[in-house]
């Protein structure tokens, strides 16, 4: 992904930096106003006392007759209670400085159901009777957002005042004095901090509301539920909220303050849920937080009909539980490596430290003050303002996911086709010669019926850093991607193949030279599982011509792997049984390591005489639970897997080894058939091996057979002529297997120096019983003698089929009518039984 110069961090780094030293300059032009209380600017003396009324029947009368029950403590000490009961408060003020005093009471919470201030003489004669709260009728918006009375004092006089105090929900009820320039700052300071807490908000639930619009993200609607159930949660517990929504219903949210507490707990743990993506993970995570979400949106519909003191303290205890479940839903993404939601979790540290701010501070463990009243506000301000980074930064890495998986193998999260289109389109605008380089993973399409998708693409991988690694010491491979960390210059166009572009002026000899060299560095091994999987590789090039397209060109590049490797024999899934993986592949490589395999022999019968002139070694896997194998898809699985050059010389080996007991047995004459595969063919000095087994068991070139496929003559048809030549001057017959089933022509026949033809079964079962088979088998047994061949028909299964041989001039059989493939031992009793050997 692209990566943004290191400048534009300090361009960042330096307007934050501003921003934040503009909010402290503007923080400290907002004098906290609890600091000029009166007692601290004015020679005025307070007495406090209190008492609590647990029946809620106390009257004035006997509040100011029963002195001896006041607790003469500061209001700083009353136990506040979610309780029903009444908070009965005395204040004596005593004006000792020589001016008349005008004074602001203020009353910190706006909730209050029930306020009622008795002002009266030092005589204890009452003055002033001052109704306030929110159950009060006939109020200024500025009494119910502002609670408080104007007092004057006289001079060198002493004044008493009293509050009642008859609420159901939050009792605590701070009450500072303070002069009239105090005051006045006190409602600047309020005003700015809740203006610029709403229009923030606002701000951001408009900016949301157009990106949903947008993205149609159903977060964003989640996000803006938040922000406006923050305004009336905040606008209930500060005040603001009476100039925020009309009289009735902000009085409505006072009265039923739980419920807003509710809402904002239910937003908070549906945005953690959508934001962290779990909707589309559907655990058992998700699972708790959509229970939980139930859980709340049910007790909020009960705390309409329950008393706020009850509701409240459900409501404390469900807090909690939200506190766990938002914790453990965010550690857990933050272990899968969600580095998008950083702002996120950066934004709870506000929000916890403000929100255990304003419990504190109610219970008297944190001293009262402007600032900690306003905590949880300026917390929520912050939470605010880093979800909306956190919402822009996920909007960007979704941006750049899918863009990465526009240009990325979802599989292999190498380079795909996109990324090569785009170099194409670069040098076709400037004009620069170039060359597309493909190098294919041979019999990667087999490979894939063995190896599961992790393990396929762990092979890719592997091939595709190996192959980087040779590319980055050549300046004339360009990189695909400008990504100073790893300059990748390689495409996986899938299947197994891997693309890259040259752009130095060369010929196609020069280049194709230097693509060998490159192969030959590649991985000739690939383990997994226990096994050592074999690998070879194709390559390819083609020019970039001014007059192609992009698809055009791929498809040449495409043509030139195909030119260069001519197709292999096709495989059929379905042909390989569902226990051919690679689990097996090492077992059959510990086996063949450990000598568990064998051969056994299949006799080949001259039809005209009726004696054994040889046999088929076959391969067998006598060992449970392998015995049952099918040994065609077995041999599939040691072609795909690299396992055949080593099974074929074992096989070879061990053929020369029974050879060597039928010549003890007297059988001497006796010709032992070995199949070989056209993956064979990469042995290094194979003729000369072959050649030195002979020569290791004192064994007659005469004695020996090698069976070719018809299909695998398509294959290096130039290299399987030179082989079967070879093979005949060392003295090895060499046999046409499986005649029919391939694609050669005629041309084979000519072209191979071939002894024997070896007719498939396919056509010999049922031979009596199907005229077309029986003109093909004629057919093919007269153009073989006509061309000096012998013909062998294997699939014997009946002496009806064998006379129909002879007749038509086949030379030998082979099939379950003479006998099944047996091991050496049997098979040297069967010949001794049968006395048909020479």
């Amino acid at each position: 992904m692209e990566k943004q110069p290191f400048k534009y961090h300090i361009i960042a780094f330096l307007i934050l930096s501003t921003l934040v030293f503009i909010i402290h300059t503007f923080a400290n032009h907002l004098a906290t106003p609890t600091r000029y209380t009166i007692d601290k600017t004015t020679a005025i003396y307070l007495d406090q006392a209190y008492r609590i009324d647990p029946t809620k029947s106390l009257t004035l009368n006997s509040f100011l007759n029963e002195a001896d029950e006041l607790i003469h403590e500061p209001f700083s000490t009353i136990p506040w209670q979610l309780a029903p009961q009444d908070y009965w408060l005395s204040m004596k003020l005593d004006n000792r400085s020589a001016a008349k005093k005008e004074l602001f009471a203020h009353f910190d919470n706006p909730m209050i159901d029930y306020l009622t201030v008795y002002q009266l003489d030092d005589q204890g004669h009452l003055l002033h009777t001052f109704n306030l709260g929110d159950r009060q009728e006939q109020l200024s918006l500025f009494e119910y957002s502002v609670p408080h009375i104007e007092i004057a004092i006289a001079a060198q006089s002493q004044s008493y005042l009293v509050f009642k105090i008859d609420t159901t929900g939050i009792s605590k009820t701070p009450i500072n004095l303070y002069g009239k320039a105090e005051f006045k700052d006190l409602l600047r300071a309020q005003a700015a901090i809740w203006g610029i807490f709403v229009g923030v908000l606002v701000m951001a639930a408009l900016y949301n509301l157009v990106l949903y619009y947008g993205i149609r993200d159903r977060v964003y609607l989640i996000y803006i539920g938040y922000i406006i159930s923050a305004l009336v949660l905040m606008g209930s517990v500060l005040g603001f909220g009476f100039y925020l929504w009309p009289l009735p219903l902000q009085i409505l949210f006072n009265h039923y303050i739980v419920v807003s507490n509710y809402a904002i707990t239910f937003f908070t743990l549906a945005f953690c849920t959508m934001f962290l993506r779990y909707h589309k993970d559907k655990c058992w995570r998700y699972k708790i937080s959509i229970a939980l979400l139930l859980l709340m949106f049910c007790l909020a519909i009960i705390s309409f009909f329950m008393v706020e003191y009850i509701s409240s303290q459900i409501f404390f205890a469900v807090f909690v539980v939200l506190y766990f479940v938002c914790i453990t839903l965010i550690y857990n993404r933050l272990r899968s490596g969600f580095r998008w939601a950083k702002f996120y979790v950066i934004s709870w540290i506000p929000l916890i430290i403000g929100a255990a701010v304003q419990p504190l501070e109610l219970t008297g463990i944190i001293e009262y003050s402007f600032t900690t009243r306003h905590a949880l506000l300026v917390a929520i301000l912050c939470e605010v303002t880093l979800m909306a980074m956190a919402l822009a930064d996920r909007v960007r890495y979704q941006r750049e996911k899918a863009l990465y998986h526009a240009t990325h193998n979802e599989q292999t999260k190498l380079l795909n086709s996109a990324m090569l289109k785009h170099a194409y389109m670069a040098l076709q605008l400037s004009q620069r010669p170039a060359n597309l380089c493909l190098i294919k993973i041979e019999h990667f399409q087999s490979l894939s019926h063995i190896l599961n998708q992790n393990q396929s693409c762990q092979l890719v991988v592997c091939v595709a850093k190996a192959l980087e690694l040779q590319l980055s010491t050549k300046r004339e491979f360009i990189n695909l991607e400008n990504d100073l960390d790893t300059c990748p210059r390689i495409a996986d166009l899938s299947g197994g193949i891997l693309a890259f572009i040259s752009v130095k002026t060369q010929s196609a000899q020069t280049l194709h030279e230097n693509l060998l060299k490159i192969r030959k560095a590649l991985p000739k091994h690939f383990p997994v599982q226990g096994f050592d999987l074999q690998l070879s590789y194709s390559i390819g090039h083609c020019p970039l011509k001014n007059d192609i397209g992009f698809e055009t060109w791929l498809q040449n590049g495409y043509f030139s792997l195909i030119e260069s490797t001519p197709p292999s024999r096709s495989t059929n899934p379905a042909a390989i049984s569902a226990t051919m993986n690679i689990s097996l592949a090492a077992a059959l490589q510990n086996a063949l390591k450990a000598n568990q395999l064998t051969i056994y022999h299949q006799p080949q019968i001259n039809l005209a005489t009726g004696q054994v002139i040889g046999s088929e070694a076959l391969l067998r896997w006598p060992n449970a639970p392998y015995e049952q194998i099918n040994i065609e898809a077995l041999i599939l699985l040691a072609e795909q897997t690299g396992l055949i050059n080593e099974l074929t010389l074992w096989v070879l080996d061990q053929a020369c080894q029974d050879s060597v007991k039928l010549n003890q047995a007297g059988f001497s004459n006796h010709k032992v058939s070995v199949n070989l595969s056209a993956k064979n063919l990469v042995i290094h000095n194979l003729i000369e091996k072959i050649e030195n087994t002979l020569l290791k068991y004192n064994i007659s070139p005469n004695q020996l057979k090698f069976e070719l496929t018809e299909s695998a003559l398509v294959e290096h048809q130039q290299r399987m002529i030179d082989l079967v030549e070879q093979l005949t001057q060392l003295g090895v017959e060499v046999i046409l297997d499986d005649f029919g089933t391939g694609y050669s022509s005629l041309n084979c026949f000519v072209s191979y120096n071939f002894s024997t033809l070896k007719i498939d079964k396919s056509f010999i079962t049922d031979l009596p019983n199907h005229s077309a088979n029986k003109v093909i088998v004629k057919a093919a047994i007269e153009m073989a003698h006509s061309l000096g061949l012998k013909v062998t028909a294997e699939g014997v299964e009946d002496a009806t089929t064998q006379q129909l041989l002879r007749t038509m001039g086949a030379d030998y059989g082979q099939g379950f009518y003479y006998s099944e493939a047996i091991a050496v031992d049997d098979y040297l009793l069967w010949l001794a039984q049968n006395k048909q050997a020479n």
